[in-house]
């Protein structure tokens, strides 16, 4: 509120007009979002996805290859050499 009391609702604040701004606005009903989704879309989906498979794949491999390291591990902890090599040392 401060000192000046209520300065009008959203979009009548009381400040000073804005010059030289120009919007535009596109009905919903004009637009076509699914224009051209089968013919153009898949391109692009296996074109975008194709161009991010160097930063993607590194990490699943890694993933990978740590989930595949413990449950090896946890299966030879839980056997019977894995627990004879765990007690006798």
């Amino acid at each position: 509120m401060g000192a000046h009391g209520y300065s009008g609702w959203w979009g009548s604040m009381g400040g000073p007009k804005h010059r030289g701004i120009v919007t535009y606005q596109l009905s919903p009903y004009e637009m076509k979002t699914n224009a051209h989704l089968i013919s153009k879309g898949t391109h692009n989906f296996f074109r975008r996805t194709s161009s991010q498979l160097g930063y993607i794949l590194p990490g699943v491999f890694l993933f990978w290859a740590v989930t595949h390291f413990g449950k090896k591990r946890h299966e030879w902890l839980n056997s019977k050499a894995g627990h004879a090599a765990q007690h006798d040392g």
